[in-house]
């Protein structure tokens, strides 16, 4: 994650989500933004919401191995977020994993589908400075789709979203998720929302991989039954993450746990750049 203390907000990139382009953008408007966990060869990161909060000393480890592990059932998820809706904004974090965190964290999400494929096609192609070792990586530079598609969904493979970005965790009530489909009007909302001051917002692709018109139906085809893995991989986008997910107004319902707490800390209105947007 990349974070400005002078401001207490973040920037937590999953993979293939326009995170080269936003960590850029970022940096521009928070000069004091620094990565949480620096990379020695590269300037983003993948970390987690959660584990970047620790390292930040922003919340206490976890000391509850069903939690750490995040082998939550989903019973006690969904009881958890039933009972937050019975609450404030301002409290919701804390009926889940007590004292809320009222740092602000702003991600990307994107159809998961999409997004492995992309994720495939950059990896299988990528001037890595050295040859990776994670077999993930090395099944998408060594292998086929089907292949690394079986493992990206399979354990140990790719975060879900509502892992990675701690959906239910202490900053919860302040994370923003926005639509890859609609990211100037979703980070013009969210700005706003956060009390930073953008003039303009021009979406430019520095970034975008092979080719930005992917045939995704030739993949659909060669993940045959694992189209069924991906979606219960990835249940929660499916299910609730697109009604989470701010798209600055077009076109899907905002869910009323997104709705910013008015209590939370703004940190005031700062002039932002151009935001120049690439796909990586």
């Amino acid at each position: 994650m990349l974070y400005s203390q002078a401001m207490d907000i973040g920037f937590a990139h999953y993979p293939k989500t326009a995170g080269h382009s936003l960590t850029r953008w970022f940096r521009e408007v928070f000069p004091d933004a620094r990565l949480v966990e620096p990379h020695p060869l590269y300037e983003v990161n993948h970390l987690p919401v959660r584990d970047s909060l620790e390292k930040l000393g922003l919340v206490p480890p976890r000391r509850d191995p069903f939690f750490a592990s995040r082998r939550i059932t989903r019973a006690r998820v969904k009881l958890s977020r039933m009972l937050a809706h019975c609450f404030p904004a301002g409290l919701r974090a804390s009926t889940a994993n007590g004292k809320p965190c009222a740092t602000r964290i702003i991600g990307v999400v994107r159809e998961p589908f999409e997004m492995v494929v992309s994720l495939f096609e950059y990896w299988r192609s990528y001037d890595f400075a050295e040859e990776p070792t994670v077999p993930l990586i090395r099944a998408a530079r060594q292998g086929g789709f089907r292949r690394f598609l079986g493992m990206a969904v399979g354990n140990g493979g790719l975060a879900t979203y509502e892992s990675f970005f701690d959906m239910d965790g202490p900053a919860s009530a302040t994370t923003r998720l926005l639509d890859f489909n609609a990211l100037e009007p979703a980070l013009l909302q969210v700005c706003r929302e956060f009390g930073i001051s953008v003039s303009e917002a021009k979406l430019g692709f520095l970034n975008v991989g092979p080719s930005r018109q992917r045939d995704l139906q030739r993949y659909r085809t060669e993940a045959g039954t694992l189209m069924s893995e991906v979606r219960s991989h990835f249940r929660w986008y499916y299910e609730e993450g697109v009604h989470v997910m701010v798209t600055g107004g077009r076109g899907r319902r905002q869910n009323p746990r997104a709705q910013y707490a008015g209590q939370q800390k703004t940190g005031g209105a700062i002039a932002a750049p151009p935001v120049v947007l690439s796909y990586g």
